[in-house]
C-alpha cells in the first residue's frame, strides 16, 4: 500500500510540475543539451556579426554524428543560412523554443552538439575559429 502510494504522489508531483530535470540551468545555457556534448557554440553576438559556415562544414567532415541547435529567437536570415547548411550537408537541425532558453548578447544561439560526451576544451566559436573573427 506504501508503494502505491509513492508512487501515486510521484506521478502528482510530476503532473503539476513537470518531470524533473538533470542540471536544468546547464541545459537552458545550452539549449537543451549538456556542455560536454557540445563541439561548437556560437552566441547571438557572433552569429549576427561572423558567417561560421566554412567552419561548420569543415566540423561536419568529421565522423561523429552532428545535431545543430538553433535559437528560436535567431535572426530569420541567419536562420536560414544555417538550416539551408545542415540541408545541405545532411545534418539533423532542431529550432529550440522555450522561455528559459536566454537571449541576450552573449547567450547560445547556435550549438553543434552529439548525442554522447565529446567533452571539447573550448567550444567558444570565437576562440576556436580565429581567423574567422579577423578584422
Amino acid at each position: 500500500m506504501q508503494r502505491e502510494q509513492n508512487d501515486l504522489d510521484a506521478r502528482l508531483q510530476n503532473a503539476m510540475f513537470g518531470l524533473p530535470v538533470l542540471n536544468p540551468d546547464e541545459q537552458h545555457r545550452y539549449l537543451g543539451t549538456f556542455h560536454e556534448r557540445i563541439e561548437l557554440r556560437i552566441t547571438f553576438e557572433q552569429a549576427l556579426r561572423y558567417d561560421f559556415t566554412p567552419a561548420l562544414i569543415a566540423l561536419f567532415k568529421n565522423p561523429i554524428t552532428y545535431q545543430l541547435l538553433l535559437h528560436g529567437q535567431l535572426d530569420m536570415d541567419v536562420m536560414g543560412r544555417y538550416i539551408r547548411l545542415a540541408n545541405q550537408q545532411q545534418v539533423r537541425f532542431a529550432i529550440k523554443n522555450s522561455q528559459f532558453y536566454p537571449h541576450t548578447a552573449s547567450s547560445s544561439a547556435i550549438i553543434l552538439c552529439t548525442d554522447h560526451a565529446i567533452d571539447r576544451e573550448t567550444i567558444d566559436a570565437q576562440q576556436r575559429c580565429p581567423k574567422i573573427v579577423q578584422p
